[in-house]
């Protein structure tokens, strides 16, 4: 019993670990692109390469870049973002027709 207990707890400390050191994604669409937010553990981060249809871009002091999308078309689109400490995550975002 003692040894499940600790287990668990062992368990949930590491996860708790493991979801401080996630990256966040806070994607804003745009025509032509997306405003992207990158955070850690609620902290702004500097540095981190975001990319989008194979272009790489890096996020400013404040955590933001812009990352740009081709095409005309309204369509779904799969960013991603790396750290230096090679933490990525990826999230899906709407991107809006270029159309007038």
């Amino acid at each position: 019993m003692k040894k499940s207990i600790l287990g668990i707890m062992l368990g949930v400390a590491a996860f708790s670990g493991t979801a401080m050191a996630d990256l966040k994604l806070d994607v804003t669409p745009q025509k032509n692109g997306a405003w992207v937010i990158v955070e850690k553990a609620g902290m702004p981060q500097e540095g981190v390469q975001v990319s989008l249809h194979g272009q790489s871009y890096t996020t400013a002091e404040n955590g933001r870049v812009f990352v740009y999308s081709t095409g005309e078309a309204a369509r779904s689109v799969t960013i991603k973002a790396t750290d230096n400490e090679g933490n990525s995550t990826s999230t899906k975002a709407f991107i809006p027709s270029n159309r007038s």
